[in-house]
């Protein structure tokens, strides 16, 4: 069932949505997931340069910034998505900012960890197990990296698609083709287009409007006779013709 709104006692029905239900939550949950995965490894390590008396480098920041705003972003919109009906204009543009941020992210990120992240984490290269715990979450925070990248660039193409198959409904197409002013011709779907003998088997007649005849207001006994040719008969002239003062008659008779 779709949601209702309430509004001063009376319940309304929400728009449905645009998106297809499977892949639209499933990429949000990925979103979802590699944002408070980086997030949450980006605390502990900004936490800990702090305690150290360490700079913070620019690419955790940077990171730490496009993980909360994107749980942000999928917060309010999921909000707007099951109170109203999430637009996808507003969506694609979150999804493109977070999208480009993502990716900086993940190219500092990898090119200041190359050395780490083509190593295996073992205690002859970090020493102790503090070392290698370090090396592990490095390579769980890029990881998650490319994930949610990927995850918002998905996002971002459902979203492009949503909004272009959404413009192909909304063109608008023209029911009636308008050939005169008196002139009405429709399109039928059993038929083809209303054109008579030319249009298949099953055609209708062409439906035209005409202007209301001025025969119409004359007395019934001064409107145009009916022909008989209009119906095809053909009437004898012995039945029409008039042979005078009826002198044959009498000779009959």
């Amino acid at each position: 069932m779709r949601p209702l709104l309430r509004l001063n006692g009376q319940k309304l029905s929400k728009k449905p949505s645009s998106y297809p239900p499977l892949p639209f939550h499933l990429i949000r949950t990925g979103q979802l997931l590699s944002s408070l995965i980086v997030a949450i490894v980006l605390i502990f390590f900004v936490h800990q340069l702090k305690l150290e008396h360490y700079q913070i480098p620019w690419t955790f920041l940077l990171l730490l910034t496009v993980s909360l705003l994107t749980v942000l972003t999928l917060t309010l919109t999921t909000l707007l998505h099951t109170t109203r009906t999430l637009s996808t204009r507003p969506n694609l543009l979150a999804n493109l900012s977070l999208t480009i941020l993502w990716l900086l992210g993940l190219s500092l990120l990898t090119w200041n960890l190359g050395w780490t992240l083509s190593h295996r984490c073992t205690t002859t290269t970090w020493h102790n197990d503090d070392g290698i715990m370090v090396c592990r979450l490095y390579k769980a925070c890029t990881a998650f990296t490319v994930t949610g990248a990927l995850s918002t660039m998905l996002a971002l193409l459902l979203d492009v698609s949503v909004q272009r198959k959404g413009k192909e409904r909304g063109v608008y197409n023209q029911m009636l083709d308008i050939k005169g002013p008196t002139d009405v011709r429709s399109t039928s779907p059993f038929g083809g287009r209303f054109g008579g003998a030319g249009s298949g088997e099953g055609a209708v007649p062409d439906v035209v409007v005409r202007e209301p005849s001025t025969d119409l207001q004359r007395p019934y006994k001064v409107r145009k006779p009916i022909e008989a040719q209009s119906f095809g008969y053909e009437r004898p002239e012995e039945q029409t013709s008039y042979g005078g003062s009826g002198h044959e008659w009498d000779e009959r008779m």
